[in-house]
């Protein structure tokens, strides 16, 4: 065999090693089985907003293809059974921003950079007030469900934590700093979350989950992993809508309202 031929069988083997190496460490994105929608959910039940306690935010919503969140409205609402009697606007809202692969949400003075991964859940986000000093940084782990199941929380001048999240058919439980928040599902009449409008999580009362961790605007744009089935078993109010359908109007202190 001449030189020539060496040297060209030598490059092809080369060639044939990196190509193998390369598509053997490729990272492959597993598909989620029965993902959800969230944004398309909500559109489906027909929900307009939400309130915690009187504090009231509705959506404007981009209803074709990839439906999104376009933009938020806030203020104090005063309602009774799921009716709205009136609502104060306030003269400020949040601004959101899309890009391919990442979600800018800005309120009151700090801004959320959140990159995305492939199946559009937060991986990184970055706080930072207006003055452009850094609040927080984290990372989001999921399971092969989809659901969060770690976030590593840092902060300036802190340690970082590791918030995890465990779930059971009867309940949710988070961990933050060695205490244990568990969140009991309402296992007496099992009800569905339906349209996935209750943040359950939420309901854990975990003060970093609360602060740092799932900006509640943010849930309903559906980027904190595959939301919880069934809901917290407290305090559950439904009625009947014009359109004939039954829909949930609170879970505790949190109020829901629809088209």
């Amino acid at each position: 065999m001449n030189r020539f031929n060496i040297n060209a069988i030598g490059r092809y083997l080369i060639t044939v090693f990196v190509f193998g190496f390369m598509t053997g460490c490729e990272e492959i994105t597993p598909e989620i089985k029965e993902k959800v929608n969230l944004v398309e959910s909500l559109i489906a039940v027909g929900l307009k907003g939400y309130a915690i306690d009187s504090v009231y935010t509705e959506f404007d919503f981009y209803r074709g293809a990839n439906a999104r969140i376009t933009g938020f409205r806030k203020g104090i609402i005063r309602h009774e059974n799921g009716t709205v009697q009136s609502i104060q606007w306030s003269g400020t809202s949040p601004k959101i921003e899309y890009g391919g692969s990442y979600i800018n949400y800005s309120y009151e003075g700090l801004r959320s950079e959140i990159r995305l991964n492939a199946h559009g859940f937060a991986e990184f986000v970055t706080n930072r007030y207006s003055s452009g000093d850094l609040q927080s940084s984290l990372k989001y782990v999921y399971d092969a469900a989809g659901r969060i199941e770690y976030v590593l929380v840092e902060r300036p001048g802190k340690e970082p934590v590791y918030v995890t999240y465990r779930y059971q058919d009867d309940s949710v439980s988070i961990q933050e700093e060695g205490i244990e928040y568990r969140i009991p599902l309402d296992m007496v009449q099992r009800q569905d979350d339906a349209g996935y409008i209750c943040d359950v999580l939420r309901f854990g009362a975990s003060p970093l989950s609360k602060a740092y961790i799932i900006i509640p605007d943010l849930y309903y744009q559906g980027i904190y992993g595959t939301p919880v089935k069934y809901l917290p078993a407290e305090m559950i109010e439904s009625k009947s809508l014009s359109n004939g359908t039954q829909s949930i109007i609170r879970v505790g202190n949190s109020h829901f309202f629809y088209q």
